[in-house]
């Protein structure tokens, strides 16, 4: 059956609603945690220009590292997922222990790194003041690694199961707990110390460290993951501890090496001018949700696929990876009318419309959003095939689609078009267009030949 078939042979029922049932919550917590980083920023805005600037500091640094991290113990849940379909109780168990030991292995490192992170911003220039408050920060928040890390291996452990909305409960249960102790910590409230800036970050803290242990005592004693939960402390063959290594790493490097595309190309608008990178910044913060909204999308198609294809039914997991697809694009494509129609409402939300000041900011975050929308609408189908290939175990290839997409031609083909003919940041959009055109191709092509070693026949 070709590709064209298969779509129109999707059934809202059987292909669209399961798909939905696992990404739905997944987006949800996307969007809640996206706002409560916007209201950390607010927190600290009011503390001083200062502890805002230090935040956005430790915002790339620390959320670069952490998305690294967290790329990896994706792994957990693409092997717990196909284990799931293979009804193989045991191997989630070993598994499950396995992401526990490998974050027993990183934290110590990550702890020793950001403690003493001090040096690396004044290897990039920064005012000592930045440094003294964005030390104080991360060395709150290092305390808080190690339940983060349970918390990330859990959270992948439950969505390898499908029990999405398990892990967005205990995400949403534990954003008041971060709001309240950030809140009091910033500002001494209610009798707690005011601590600044360090108050964010040990809300954080405290509120990981809570979730952490209540998850830890539901998952122990809800009676439906006791069989998942007992040779968690045994020391016992196979270990998977390498394949989720081999498995995440190259998703973990993915995000860096794109969110380092992304902040590369911020520090290029810069030196076009100050309006453009401002202009940039308003495309990017929608840009930036609408990606984790895909992501999170992506995340259900490797859940779904995993567990189809560890039964054993291989067609249906091809279905549900063109019923993702069509989800992300028609997400894209219903965003982009905004961009193309509307985009007077989306940059409002930053500038005055009627300010004469604004009048530059306000015409090249136009030109932007007029081409950001060409490229989300790829993008989006990018991410959703990523998402297909992780649900066949195939992490390496997407790395390399995204270091040829964004590095090879995106970068030095945006460079060129901006400085040499002069186009300016559109330029970069533009070729980050180009970059994802030549991507999805080979994607696509990846994911057909992996899917035909699940039945070599001619389809």
């Amino acid at each position: 059956m070709n590709s064209i078939k298969f779509l129109k042979s999707l059934s809202l029922k059987n292909d669209f609603s399961p798909l939905l049932k696992l990404a739905i919550p997944l987006i949800i917590t996307t969007i809640v945690q996206s706002g409560v980083t916007f209201l950390g920023n607010i927190f600290l805005a009011h503390l001083s220009e200062q502890a805002f600037a230090a935040g956005a500091l430790v915002s790339w640094l620390f959320f670069t590292l952490i998305n690294l991290l967290l790329g990896t113990f994706n792994a957990v849940n693409i092997l717990v997922a196909h284990k799931f379909g293979e009804n193989d109780h045991r191997g989630i168990s070993l598994v499950l222990r396995d992401g526990f030991l490998l974050a027993m292995l990183l934290v110590i490192p990550t702890v020793l790194l950001l403690w003493n992170i001090s040096f690396i911003f004044s290897l990039l220039g920064q005012k000592p003041e930045l440094i003294t408050l964005a030390t104080l920060y991360l060395h709150a928040l290092t305390w808080g690694l190690l339940p983060k890390f349970i918390l990330m291996v859990l959270f992948e452990f439950l969505i390898g199961l499908g029990h999405t909305r398990v892990s967005m409960t205990f995400n949403l249960a534990s954003v008041p707990l971060y709001i309240f102790f950030s809140y009091v910590l910033i500002f001494g409230k209610l009798g707690f110390p005011e601590l600044g800036i360090a108050g964010a970050g040990w809300g954080m803290t405290v509120s990981d460290w809570i979730a952490a242990v209540v998850l830890c005592i539901y998952i122990t004693y809800i009676q439906s993951y006791q069989t998942y939960v007992k040779s968690i402390f045994t020391w016992s063959t196979p270990f998977y501890l390498w394949e989720i290594i081999k498995l995440g790493l190259p998703i973990g490097l993915m995000f860096t090496i794109e969110v380092g595309f992304f902040f590369a190309v911020t520090l290029l608008m810069a030196v076009i001018s100050v309006t453009s990178i401002a202009a940039n910044q308003i495309v990017m913060q929608y840009l930036g949700l609408l990606i984790d909204i895909i992501l999170s999308l992506a995340q259900a198609i490797t859940v779904r696929m995993g567990h189809l294809l560890g039964a054993n039914q291989p067609r249906i997991a091809e279905r549900t990876s063109y019923a993702g697809i069509v989800l992300s694009a028609i997400i894209m494509i219903t965003i982009a009318f905004f961009y193309w129609f509307c985009p007077g409402v989306l940059i409002g939300v930053d500038f005055n419309l009627h300010d004469a000041r604004n009048a530059e900011t306000i015409y090249l975050a136009k030109q932007f959003l007029f081409i950001a929308a060409f490229f989300q609408i790829l993008e989006g189908i990018r991410i959703a095939l990523f998402g297909s290939l992780r649900g066949l175990k195939d992490t390496r290839f997407s790395l390399f689609a995204s270091i040829i997409s964004f590095w090879v031609i995106a970068l030095p083909i945006g460079c060129l078009l901006a400085f040499w003919f002069k186009i300016g940041g559109s330029g970069f959009w533009l070729a980050m267009m180009m970059g994802t055109i030549c991507s999805v191709p080979l994607l696509y092509g990846r994911f057909k030949q992996k899917m035909h070693t699940y039945y070599p026949a001619p389809s």
